[in-house]
């Protein structure tokens, strides 16, 4: 048995579980980009675990179904830009235009992206079916606590109510729209001036002073 140079120590042996986590993670970060490309109808196991540099036996053991993996998939999809939103939400401070400025961009980072792409084509599968089902949970568990985090920092930079929860969902429904239009017209070249046009929009909308109430004057 050869002798290590001094100093050095031999590399310990990776455990199971550790193996499996990285052909896991092959496989979902693989079915990611295939399903970018294919979507769910043209996605085939085999092309993941050819585009991963796994067995076919091997990916099986690990995902038994096309579904578990695209759900697998979806999750990390919305695992990562839920943890994308937070840091930006954590890093956007107090200050209004700060929070708006960041939200907008998140936002635009997740739906004008093949992220939202592949999570739509995704949503779009009958929801009665096994596999709707569960891409209706992950919305749930990941996408909607994204909107809900949003408020929560427009509420610590002082606003609250529904002005506030206006302004999240707008922005939301904004990008989102624009997102799906971008699939049926190709990039949407306007993009920066109508986030830029909502995001002073929405500043105006939460800075404004809140209407008086009209007092009834009672005849003498």
């Amino acid at each position: 048995m050869p002798k290590l140079p001094p100093g050095d120590s031999p590399r310990p042996r990776r455990t199971q579980t550790e193996r499996t986590l990285e052909t896991q993670g092959k496989l979902v970060h693989s079915a990611i980009e295939l399903l970018k490309k294919s979507r769910y109808n043209g996605l085939r196991t085999s092309d993941v675990a050819e585009h991963a540099g796994v067995s076919k036996g091997a990916s099986t053991h690990h995902f038994p179904s096309k579904d578990a993996l695209v759900l697998r998939a979806l999750e990390e999809v919305y695992r990562y830009t839920q943890e994308r939103a937070l840091r930006r939400i954590a890093q956007a401070g107090t200050r209004t235009e700060e929070v708006l400025e960041a939200m907008v961009e998140d936002s635009r980072a997740f739906f004008l992206s093949d992220d939202f792409l592949l999570s739509l084509d995704l949503v779009m599968i009958d929801p009665k079916s096994e596999l709707g089902q569960g891409v209706a949970a992950l919305a749930r568990r990941y996408r909607l606590p994204v909107e809900q985090a949003w408020l929560a920092a427009l509420e610590r930079a002082g606003h609250t109510g529904e002005k506030a929860e206006d302004v999240v969902r707008l922005t939301f429904a904004i990008a989102r729209g624009l997102g799906i239009r971008q699939l049926i017209a190709g990039p949407e070249t306007a993009a920066d001036r109508l986030t830029d046009s909502w995001r002073v929009t929405a500043s105006n909308m939460l800075l404004a002073p809140a209407p008086r109430k009209a007092t009834s004057r009672t005849k003498p």
